[in-house]
């Protein structure tokens, strides 16, 4: 498995990360949205993207991803 960052929001403008393994994007994005994000925050986000992958060899890969287009 893979770490992922995923970016989101909750409220107003400020951007904030979580990062956990995961197996693949839509995994990623799915995972945080409806289980990581609330259990943290106590709240569903507004809005979530998958912001990057560490791969388990240490090589990192951003993606083109922002609110609008999640994974």
């Amino acid at each position: 498995m893979n770490a992922y960052t995923v970016e989101y929001r909750i409220t107003g403008n400020e951007v904030k990360r979580i990062s956990f393994l995961g197996k693949n994007k839509f995994d990623a994005y799915n995972k945080a949205v409806y289980e990581l994000i609330p259990e943290k925050e106590g709240e569903m986000p507004y809005s979530a993207w998958v912001h990057s992958v560490t791969y388990q060899n240490g090589n990192c890969r951003y993606f083109n991803t922002f609110e609008g287009n999640p994974y």
